[in-house]
């Protein structure tokens, strides 16, 4: 009987709709603030490490895509951990490697 308390407990707990201090909140919407939270903190940290790598090199990567620059930071040891999903991020050079541009993409 303990079983199907607990498996109840989960399962409310993991609905769409979750009550908190009598306040309903939609797990959806939690999930969704909670990654633009994390991709804003990691836009932030990629702009940082690309003028590192700008300072080094006398140009931005040229990459076509945030796993590609991912691919490039961890092959320089720039970064030791990777955006859960880098292709969130839409990156490209411009003026010949003199700029960039970073853009993080619409989510569904």
């Amino acid at each position: 009987m303990a079983y199907n308390w607990l498996t109840s407990l989960i399962a409310l707990l993991v609905g769409s709709v979750i009550t908190i201090n009598g306040v309903v909140v939609n797990s959806d919407d939690l999930i969704a603030s909670a990654t633009s939270a994390v991709n804003g903190a990691n836009f932030h940290q990629i702009a940082t490490v690309l003028e590192v790598y700008y300072m080094e090199h006398g140009e931005y990567p040229k990459a076509t895509s945030g796993e590609e620059l991912m691919d490039i930071f961890e092959k320089e040891s720039m970064i030791r951990n990777r955006p859960i999903d880098a292709d969130v991020f839409e990156y490209r050079t411009t003026q010949n490697g003199n700029d960039y541009i970073l853009k993080i993409k619409k989510q569904k």
